[in-house]
C-alpha cells in the first residue's frame, strides 16, 4: 500500500469517526461502502471493525460518564445469539459479494419504508443485539438498529451517543474475535489498520468538540444523501468491475 493510499485511508476514517462522533452513526456506513477502495473485498469486514472498535471506545472515553447501562445486559446476551446464528451463514459467504451486500443493505435501510418499519419492530435489546451483531459479520455497519430503539428510550444526546458508542463497540469487538477464529491475519494489513485507527482515534475527538455546534436534523439529510451515492457508486463499480 503507497503512501497515498494510506493517507486518504487516514483521512477518510477521521472523516467517518467525526460524523459517529456528531451523530452517533453513519460514520460506519460510510467506512463500509468506501473501504472496497483500499483493501481487498475479504478484509473489509474485519478491519472495518478493527477501525469501528477504535472509533467507539475512543467516542466512549469522551462520553463514559453518560452510559444508560441498563440495556447493556440484553444486548450483550443478544449479541451471542446472533454470533451463533450467523456463524454458519458467514462460514459459507463469498467474501467476493461483501461489498455488493453493504451497497444492498444500505440502499434499503436508507429508503425501502417496509424494511425500515420491520428495523423498527425490534423493540427489545435482546434481539437488536442479536441482529446487530449478527448482521455486523455480514455487512459491517447495522448501527441504526440500536440508534433507532435508544431514541425511542432515552431524550438525552449524550447519554444516546455514549450508550450506542458502547454497545456499537461490543459488537465490533465480536466482529474481530470471530475472523481471527477464522483465521484472518490481520497482521497482513497491519499499515491500514493503524492508519484507520490513527484517523478514527482524531476523528472521535473531532465529533465529540463539534456535536453541539452543528444542526443534527439538516446533517442527517445530508448524509443519508452521501451514503446512497457512495452505495450506488459501489454497485456501479461491482457491476462493470
Amino acid at each position: 500500500m503507497d503512501h497515498t493510499l494510506m493517507v486518504s485511508l487516514f483521512l477518510l476514517t477521521t472523516f467517518t469517526s467525526t460524523v459517529a462522533g456528531i451523530c452517533g452513526l453513519g460514520g460506519g456506513l460510510i467506512l463500509a461502502v468506501t473501504l472496497p477502495w483500499f483493501i481487498p473485498a475479504a478484509a473489509v469486514i474485519p478491519i472495518h471493525g478493527t477501525t469501528q472498535l477504535a472509533s467507539n471506545f475512543t467516542r466512549l472515553g469522551f462520553s463514559f460518564r453518560h452510559i444508560y447501562w441498563p440495556v447493556v445486559g440484553p444486548f450483550v446476551l443478544g449479541s451471542l445469539l446472533g454470533i451463533a446464528l450467523f456463524g454458519f451463514f458467514l462460514i459459507n459467504l463469498s467474501t467476493e459479494f461483501i461489498p455488493l451486500y453493504i451497497s444492498i443493505y444500505l440502499l434499503l435501510s436508507l429508503w425501502v419504508k417496509p424494511i425500515e418499519r420491520l428495523l423498527g419492530k425490534l423493540e427489545n435489546f435482546y434481539l437488536v443485539g442479536a441482529a446487530q451483531t449478527g448482521l455486523g459479520l455480514v455487512v459491517g455497519a447495522p448501527g441504526p438498529l440500536t440508534m433507532n430503539l435508544l431514541m425511542k428510550r432515552l431524550t438525552d444526546k449524550d447519554q444516546i451517543i455514549a450508550t450506542a458508542a458502547l454497545l456499537m463497540g461490543l459488537s465490533n469487538v465480536s466482529k474481530v474475535v470471530t475472523y481471527a477464529g477464522m483465521g484472518f491475519i490481520f497482521a497482513d494489513f497491519l499499515p491500514q489498520i493503524l492508519s484507520a485507527i490513527l484517523g478514527a482515534c482524531l476523528g472521535s475527538l473531532i465529533g465529540t468538540k463539534l456535536r453541539g455546534k452543528i444542526d443534527n436534523q439538516k446533517f442527517m439529510k445530508g448524509l443519508k444523501w452521501i451514503l446512497t451515492l457512495l452505495a450506488i457508486q459501489t454497485l456501479v463499480r461491482f457491476s462493470y468491475g
